[in-house]
């Protein structure tokens, strides 16, 4: 049986494609992160998928046909009903093995490794019926087969990207995008087909469970190619006005099932029901307040994920520290929420969470395909200023992590993860300790944590606040600066006239370690805090700059005015330092990790900022190693990092 690509789930098993009700096109909702510069074009064909049915009500919508290294899907559905409120779990029954990153979706993506035949079982639960599944598919041989990643199920009116992969190491060219028609006139409105690479859009409201598919013709060895690719919108519940998440939140679940917070995870820190903190005391403590004979089984039952491999993932690196500082630094978090759609990462005072975008953690390039690739909201603030402030982590001269381009479809190792994510969990760590440090955690009231985080907030008691009143940072320009830079402000024209030394000016004179301190007092304690650990535990430096700001802004480009290699062990920032690192780790010896620091080393003024990745150091007082290659050596093709990039305050 065959019926049409783009389908209403509602009507799989009538025997007559019953018309449902069109799904709005309305944009209210829509996030600003998305351009609305056009809408896919209407296929001029109309494709067909078929429809496997089984004995139950369950029903599976495959492909026509698999190819051999062509991403793939297998989507499940139960006629009449929508997919909210079910579990789904995938299982490869037969075939050679397949890597499935997304085994808890109505929607399995595989690509198929060899021209055989594979099997499928799902299990759906929930609901009035359970339902166990099997479905079989075969790939065949192609050759200069086009590849767009990947197919999903995705809540209306939540941010997406796709992607198309390279073939051979060589771009497709003359790629463009068409959506099948449909019957009910679903569509995408709110689409950005800049990079056709790499469309981003955002999906439509609907009003049930819509399968939507897409065409990517691309050209490639003089062959016109071609991919389609198929995503699920799905109908979730309406948010009520008063939600604390008001923009639709990917679906979510709790990592360990059988976690004695399963219950309550999602609903106390993940969903768009949630309208009201969860009492500390019975629904979700502090982890410090729980416990078990391994501490990471007692941290993984806090995990929220939105794909396993995620939260496989975190467990593996928590396991693989040889230090006990996060295992420590997390005892003052109620969860750890990791899923595709959260760009950038953030700490919530309200919920006592962390929420960490899963880039830091993927380790195939199956995993990776998984993460929406939608860019960070604040990626335009700041650009009417007359100055770039990038950074980056450094160790024997060079970058302190592997870069891998997303084209580049290799694993990583847990080893290249390490770094980028050690620092980014500093960091938030440091703001859970901030807000509820586990000296409180015994005198806690209650009832639920927004009244602890008000009692909190209002005190002088909170590190950083503290850190303000004994240590202030005093750059007026600076702090102005910040507004502009990290909340989105327009620039004055004073501001638009600074030039790179009269900010490297504001900045010097000053005693932060970097400018996205100026963005909060949190974020000032938080970046001291990750710097001075980076250096401490994994004798990885931090660079900051202030450069010039060319129309094109590269590595290669952009012109050094001022910088500093390991900024935090400057003499004239100890004392700020030395009190942020004695209350995140009270049982740290302070002053000998504050003298271990090296001294700052200065960057290069006049040179690029490629040429100052290599410095040569007296290494008596620094673990950078001494380099001879030479500044017109270095080649440096890592996208800029800028100064609060990853973090939201």
């Amino acid at each position: 049986m065959n019926v049409p690509r783009n389908i209403s789930l509602y009507s799989l098993l009538a025997s007559t494609i019953v018309l449902t009700a069109c799904g709005s096109d309305s944009s209210d909702n829509h996030s600003t992160d998305i351009p609305s510069s056009s809408a896919f074009e209407i296929c001029s064909d109309d494709s067909n998928t078929s429809l496997v049915s089984t004995g139950s009500e369950l029903v599976f919508i495959v492909e026509q046909d698999y190819a051999v290294n062509r991403p793939g899907s297998i989507t499940a559905s139960i006629a009449d009903q929508d997919s909210a409120g079910r579990t789904f779990l995938w299982q490869q029954i037969s075939g050679p093995t397949l890597e499935l990153a997304s085994v808890n979706s109505p929607v399995l993506a595989f690509t198929p490794g060899s021209n055989d035949n594979y099997s499928f079982k799902v299990t759906v639960t929930g609901g009035s019926n359970n339902y166990e599944e099997i479905v079989s598919i075969t790939a065949d041989s192609a050759d200069n087969i086009l590849r767009v990643n990947h197919d999903h199920q995705m809540v209306a009116n939540t941010d997406a990207s796709l992607r198309i992969q390279n073939i051979n190491g060589q771009v497709p060219t003359d790629i463009s995008w068409c959506m099948y028609p449909n019957i009910d006139n679903v569509g995408f409105t709110s689409v950005d087909l800049t990079d056709t690479n790499r469309p981003l859009f955002n999906a439509p409201d609907v009003n049930s469970d819509q399968l939507i598919s897409l065409k990517a013709t691309a050209t490639f060895d003089g062959q016109t190619i071609s991919d389609d690719v198929h995503l699920l919108v799905t109908k979730e519940t309406a948010t009520p006005s008063n939600a604390y998440f008001t923009n639709p939140l990917a679906r979510v679940y709790p990592y360990k099932a059988d976690s004695a917070y399963a219950d309550n995870l999602v609903n106390c820190t993940y969903s768009n029901q949630q309208v009201a903190s969860c009492n500390i005391l019975n629904e979700l403590p502090f982890i410090s307040q729980d416990s078990q004979p391994d501490p990471i089984d007692t941290i993984m039952d806090r995990v929220v994920v939105s794909h396993d491999w995620m939260g496989k993932s975190f467990e593996t690196y928590l396991r693989a520290q040889t230090n006990n500082d996060f295992v420590e630094l997390l005892q003052s978090v109620t969860a750890i929420i990791i899923s595709y759609d959260i760009r950038p990462s953030f700490y919530s005072g309200y919920i006592g969470a962390i929420y960490i975008d899963p880039e830091y953690l993927w380790l195939t390039p199956a995993q990776r395909d998984t993460i929406n690739e939608t860019p960070d909201y604040r990626s335009n603030y700041g650009e009417e200023l007359n100055y770039l402030s990038p950074y980056r982590y450094v160790k024997d001269n060079d970058y302190a992590s592997e870069y891998i381009e997303k084209d580049n479809r290799i694993n990583r190792t847990m080893e290249n993860m390490s770094a980028n994510f050690a620092r980014l969990m500093y960091h938030e760590l440091a703001h859970a300790n901030d807000y509820y440090p586990q000296s409180i955690h015994a005198t806690l009231q209650g009832p639920s944590l927004r009244e602890e985080f008000d009692r909190r907030f209002a005190s002088d008691d909170m590190t950083s606040r503290q850190l303000q009143m004994r240590y202030p940072l005093l750059s007026d320009e600076m702090y102005g600066l910040a507004e502009v830079n990290y909340a989105g402000e327009s620039a004055n024209s004073t501001q638009k006239a600074y030039t790179p030394s009269d900010v490297a000016e504001f900045f010097t004179n000053d005693l932060a370690n970097d400018d996205y301190a100026y963005s909060s007092t949190r974020e000032d304690v938080a970046m001291l805090f990750e710097e001075i650990m980076m250096s401490h535990r994994y004798g990885i430096l931090r660079d900051i700059a202030i450069t010039d700001k060319p129309d094109v802004q590269t590595s290669s480009t952009i012109t050094v005015e001022w910088g500093q290699r390991g900024r935090v062990g400057q003499a004239e920032l100890r004392d700020r330092a030395s009190y942020v690192l004695g209350q995140m780790l009270p049982d740290i010896n302070t002053q000998l990790v504050m003298d271990g620091l090296p001294e700052p080393v200065a960057l290069v003024k006049g040179q690029t900022w490629a040429q100052n990745l290599v410095l040569t150091v007296d290494q008596s007082k620094s673990p950078q190693k001494v380099s001879n290659q030479s500044d017109s050596a270095v080649i440096d093709n890592r996208p800029l990092q800028f100064s609060g990039d990853q973090h939201a305050h």
